[in-house]
């Protein structure tokens, strides 16, 4: 009998906690995008999660913006969520991203990348990239460095003023290019293409958009291929540290 009350109760606890977050999904959602519209500002709740902080919840906002909110949505937080233990203080928030990121990754096809492939691979990043930035033309200038550690670089376009600037043409350009390895590195150290190849059907545009689904906001961004930002620009021996590849 103590055994079936035992997961009898279990059961009860359970189906009452499954129902607190429901009710407080439902009363985030109603509160804080109602106090959008007071503001004038619109938004759609998307998504409403559990943390593992107690009366916290994490929040989506138009399938994009994340924010923390308490479980009636009278409050709102922005900013990173820390688990601090014995073994340290862990990132929960960049852990959520990577693993969300590490998704849309997954279906990338790297064949429509700008890769420069390491002879003796050890790991892989994806990096977005515009001509006209100077850390990237800096970061590019230490390429072969980069490839020397183990590092394959994938290059994905990421022009800041848009598909259509004219860095967004010269990147357009570097796609179309015969050898796109070598009309990258003229890119970064000429500003220009000697010679412009024929228009063809190129990735900037739908790469431009990913960067901005993964929160890119400047270059150069550097991504592991499981999801985890690593930064702006590195030094080659830095970025080897931070992929594990050396001490």
């Amino acid at each position: 009998m103590g055994k079936v009350w035992m997961r009898g109760g279990l059961a009860v606890l359970l189906l009452a906690v499954l129902a607190g977050v429901a009710q407080a999904s439902t009363d985030i959602k109603r509160n804080v995008e109602r106090a959008l519209r007071a503001e004038g500002q619109g938004g759609v709740v998307t998504s409403v999660e559990p943390t593992p902080m107690a009366g916290l919840f994490e929040i989506e906002l138009n399938g994009k913006q994340r924010y923390y909110a308490s479980s009636d949505g009278s409050f709102l937080i922005a900013g990173e969520l820390f688990k601090v233990s014995e073994q340290g203080v862990k990132n929960l928030t960049e852990e959520g991203e990577a693993a969300r990121r590490a998704q849309q990754l997954a279906k990338l096809d790297l064949s429509q990348s700008v890769t420069f492939p390491a002879a003796n691979q050890k790991a892989e990043v994806l990096v977005f990239t515009d001509p006209t930035c100077g850390y990237c033309q800096k970061m590019h200038r230490e390429i072969e460095q980069i490839n020397a550690l183990g590092i394959t670089v994938h290059y994905m376009a990421f022009p800041r003023a848009g598909a259509n600037s004219p860095s967004g043409k010269l990147m357009e350009q570097v796609w179309c290019a015969d050898d796109s390895l070598a009309a990258m590195t003229e890119s970064k150290t000429r500003g220009r293409l000697a010679t412009a190849p024929a228009p063809c059907s190129n990735p900037v545009a739908r790469q431009l958009e990913l960067g901005h689904q993964l929160g890119v906001n400047g270059t150069p961004a550097v991504f592991s291929l499981d999801g985890q930002q690593l930064g702006g620009y590195l030094p080659a021996e830095q970025l080897a540290r931070r992929l594990g590849v050396t001490r």
